[in-house]
């Protein structure tokens, strides 16, 4: 079975140019894509809280725009101390049903 240390260690134990044409590689391979999807970014969101301007991030909108939902009741929001946050799953569920 191959493990990540395995293949490490196979990077390492290579002649420096032939790392260089490795990473060249990837790096060529991993980054020709121009325009990657909403989903590609962002399809594993973490699972700690958002804030303001992260949701806004994510949600692909304005921060006053996500303050105005959250004061609005639109989308739900919890105080962490003087912060307002937002739970992943929720900024999740809210976003899917905006697209639908």
């Amino acid at each position: 079975m191959i493990t990540a240390e395995k293949v490490y260690k196979e990077i390492v134990s290579m002649p420096v140019d032939e790392r260089e044409k490795l990473f060249t590689v990837i790096a060529r391979k991993g980054f020709e894509k121009n325009l990657c999807t909403h989903e590609e970014v962002f399809g594993d969101v973490r699972q700690y809280p958002f804030t303001i301007k992260e949701a806004a991030e994510y949600l692909e909108v304005a921060a006053i725009t996500v303050r105005r939902w959250a004061k609005e009741g639109s989308i739900k929001s919890e105080r962490l101390g003087k912060n307002i946050v937002f739970n992943a799953d929720e900024l999740k569920r809210f976003k899917r049903k905006r697209t639908v």
